[in-house]
């Protein structure tokens, strides 16, 4: 690394909410880096039922401070205290990867898209810098984790933060219920080479959540060369006020008129 931080070590511990109502689970964040050893950036414990979607990503402020070398994703996979556990990816970019062009989902499920067993999980992240980790709790299937505990944090050191966000594509069920302050991502499936793309139908009404910024769109892992190979939209939201509301999506090129091709509303409801 071509920057150390002036400290040996640096320690952060953020508490981000306190007991849950159901289960007993409380969620932290922590981040160390020293001049001896990569960086090791946490975040958890989180709540959600088996066969939820969850998304990560790695971010870095635009003014960096320390440690400003590029960073790129070189793994990405859930374990428990058995080790590494197969589960159903929902993309599966061609890795190594820079962190500005990398967006991770995965349904907790097995490959065969049957639920998870209920327990502890950790999403583990590797990188060139060091390792970033979400610790979860999976309860059974069928129970709303929205209903007992957060599903979105963050963690950062010099400026590079873990973000989690609850997920949203077109094989999700359509409803979702928050807490304030979670964030939510809508990743949709299309094919940018051909003009088409998703765009929002913006609501009149006021909307509980708010837009926030990141990769709007990652095309697929395929060969040198392929041409007209799709890709995923993505759009990201943090919930600012508690209440209902609908994000409504159209795919279509932009200088034709009508509904567009293809057109989904996925129903937010937080508190």
């Amino acid at each position: 690394m071509k920057n150390v931080l002036g400290l040996g070590v640096v320690l952060l511990l953020v508490p981000l909410f306190g007991v849950l109502a159901i289960a007993q689970v409380s969620s932290s964040a922590s981040a160390s880096a020293s001049s001896e050893g990569p960086m090791e950036v946490t975040i958890g414990t989180f709540a959600f039922a088996a066969g939820d979607s969850l998304a990560l990503e790695i971010v870095r402020d635009e003014d960096c401070a320390c440690m400003c070398d590029p960073i790129s994703v070189v793994s990405f996979h859930l374990e428990n205290a058995d080790g590494a556990v197969p589960v159903k990816l929902i993309n599966d970019s061609k890795l190594p990867l820079a962190i500005d062009k990398w967006v991770g989902m995965l349904s907790l499920a097995s490959p065969d898209g049957s639920p998870l067993p209920a327990g502890e999980y950790t999403v583990v992240v590797k990188t060139s810098t060091g390792t970033f980790k979400a610790r979860i709790n999976v309860a059974d299937a069928g129970m709303t984790s929205s209903s007992w505990g957060r599903v979105s944090s963050s963690a950062s050191i010099c400026g590079v933060e873990i973000r989690l966000y609850h997920l949203l594509t077109k094989e999700t069920a359509t409803s979702i219920n928050l807490h304030v302050g979670d964030r939510l991502m809508v990743a949709l499936t299309g094919n940018a080479t051909t003009g088409y793309a998703w765009k929002q139908i913006n609501s009149k009404e006021e909307s509980i959540l708010s837009p926030l910024a990141g990769l709007d769109y990652q095309p697929e892992s395929v060969p040198a060369g392929t041409v007209g190979s799709g890709g995923t939209f993505f759009f990201r939201f943090s919930a600012e006020s508690a209440g209902k509301t609908n994000l409504t999506f159209s795919y279509r090129r932009p200088w034709e008129e009508g509904p567009g091709a293809e057109t989904i509303t996925f129903h937010v409801t937080a508190n």
